[in-house]
């Protein structure tokens, strides 16, 4: 397990250095912006194919 965590952190900071930003930033981008973002698109997407299946097996 830390080994994988050592390569994630490794990969950020190469993706931080090609931004141009910091590690820190893009932690920040990453774990409080576009992690919540994306798990609340999901939540929806999911909520619309939940009805529409729904409402394929009623008919």
């Amino acid at each position: 397990m830390d080994t994988i965590f050592w390569i994630c952190v490794k990969i950020m900071q190469i993706t931080s250095n090609f931004l141009g930003i910091t590690y820190q930033q893009l932690n920040v981008i990453l774990f409080v912006f576009l992690q919540p973002a994306i798990i609340i698109i999901l939540f929806f997407l999911y909520r619309k194919y939940k009805r529409l299946y729904k409402n394929s097996i009623r008919k």
